[in-house]
């Protein structure tokens, strides 16, 4: 007994016959729809949340947990159309989250089914959810997939809490309004509309003369996972807080310098780009509990390792503080320009793509800059996803990316039950110029020196566990 969703490659995604219902809800006789903004037209991306679970529950459960949630979140129930100049979301014409119930015997039928959800396009007829049960007598896992252009990894978060609530109560969740850009930009107007509507006839000019390409772009990424166990990851908290700086400025230090370590002074890459989460009360409209994707990030320009650990740490932190209010200030004009840009086509998108391809080639074989000039730095921070009330306790947890447009390289920390866990994914065409495990013992080896550095623990606590790479 098994409810399937359509895995398809991207090649084949524009020639696939979906025969989902779909029911179209209007207002006055105008169907509700909001256009993709050109950052969510590029942010064609799967996210997998892996959740593996102690103890027991029904499928009748799992059903009404996920309409559950669906019922809740707007971008849940709403699906992607093609019109003649883009892509639109139409509100409230989702049909149910599809579930698939798979038989789980071994460790490697749950690694076979992250890699189908990561691969398996959702489609324009389909919800931008989906979940995949793994089935056992003592254990079972979840898999939870949503596309990118409605929400982040912390979204992800908020959808798995949910659904392991409801699995176990009853209790309804409270709905809540579409959230667009434009709740973002409010009452924002430019200082100087000509300049801004100057600029964008020409943006919205250049865009229009992108070619399209026919042949899409072929994304196989390479993932790597490790963790630190509960000691060093309090370690690393005691530290932060004696130095007075956040632990996100610490990984950033230390990302850069084992960065310096793995490329050299020529190679390394000149920036890390961190995402901000805008939920925590910046913006209003912004609760802690919704799905929401596309907010601001940060940079930080990368240096090589002549000043001490912390004292960089502590220049950092103070440097994050500074951009992220001065990116807070800004998101509302970026956002307002963005609106009006002219979204481009999967075909000029697939032309961009191949045109920086061959961009990062070039200063590969001159040696400059490497095959990139950034490096992402993903920061989740604490995830708390415990409920003593459940019949079922969460034994893991773990979170994969697949693109299907841009390529991706970056580091995404998290801790879940006191561990600190790690995920790297990198593009093929990066991995033979950042091997994971070179850059995964570079990074533990130099987290190590500077948190315990002194500690009499560090020759009796084994804290780094063992890698998992594909």
């Amino acid at each position: 007994m098994s409810e399937t969703f359509l895995a398809c490659s991207p090649e084949s995604r524009n020639d696939i016959n979906y025969n989902q219902r779909t029911v179209d809800t209007a207002t006055g006789g105008r169907v509700i729809r909001q256009r993709l903004s050109i950052i969510e037209q590029m942010a064609d991306s799967n996210l997998v949340w892996f959740v593996r679970l102690e103890g027991s529950f029904n499928l009748d459960r799992l059903r009404s947990a996920l309409a559950c949630v669906q019922r809740k979140h707007p971008a849940l129930r709403a699906l992607i159309r093609k019109g003649s100049d883009g892509l639109y979301y139409e509100a409230d014409c989702a049909p149910k989250i599809p579930l698939r119930i798979v038989p789980r015997m071994s460790e490697e039928d749950c690694r076979r089914e992250c890699q189908i959800e990561l691969t398996a396009v959702l489609g324009y007829d389909q919800p931008l959810l989906r979940a995949v049960w793994l089935q056992s007598e003592l254990e079972s896992d979840l898999l939870l997939t949503a596309s990118h252009r409605i929400c982040d990894a912390m979204s992800m978060f908020t959808l798995v809490r949910e659904v392991l609530r409801s699995l176990h109560t009853e209790e309804e969740l409270t709905p809540y309004a579409p959230i667009t850009t434009r709740d973002l930009i409010g009452d924002f107007h430019p200082p100087q509309p000509w300049r801004n509507k100057l600029a964008l006839l020409l943006m919205n000019g250049l865009l229009r003369l992108i070619p399209s390409s026919r042949r899409a772009p072929t994304n196989k990424e390479h993932h790597a996972e490790w963790k630190a166990d509960r000691v060093m990851s309090d370690a690393l908290r005691q530290r932060c807080k004696a130095e007075g700086v956040s632990i996100h400025a610490a990984l950033t230090v230390t990302l850069e310098r084992a960065l310096f370590a793995v490329f050299g002074r020529k190679m390394f890459p000149r920036w890390i780009l961190s995402p901000m989460d805008l939920r925590r009360g910046r913006f209003v409209v912004l609760k802690s509990d919704t799905v929401f994707s596309g907010a601001g990030n940060f940079k930080i320009n990368t240096q090589s390792p002549e000043v001490e650990f912390w004292a960089r740490a502590r220049v950092i932190n103070d440097e994050i503080q500074r951009k992220i209010e001065q990116e807070i200030l800004d998101i509302p004009g970026r956002f307002y320009f963005l609106e009006k840009l002219r979204p481009l086509t999967s075909g000029q998108t697939q032309l961009l793509v191949r045109l920086l391809d061959w961009i990062m080639q070039m200063g590969d074989k001159l040696k400059f800059n490497g095959n990139w000039n950034g490096f992402g730095l993903s920061n989740l921070g604490n995830v708390v996803i415990s409920d003593s009330d459940a019949p079922f306790r969460l034994k893991d947890l773990g979170l994969y990316v697949h693109s299907f447009t841009y390529r991706m390289l970056g580091l995404i920390p998290y801790s879940v039950n006191g561990d600190m866990r790690f995920y790297y994914v990198s593009d093929e065409k990066w991995v033979n110029r950042c091997p994971a495990e070179t850059l995964r013992r570079e990074f533990m080896d130099l987290l190590e020196h500077e948190v315990l550095k002194g500690d009499d623990r560090v020759n009796n606590v084994s804290h780094i566990l063992t890698a998992a790479t594909e």
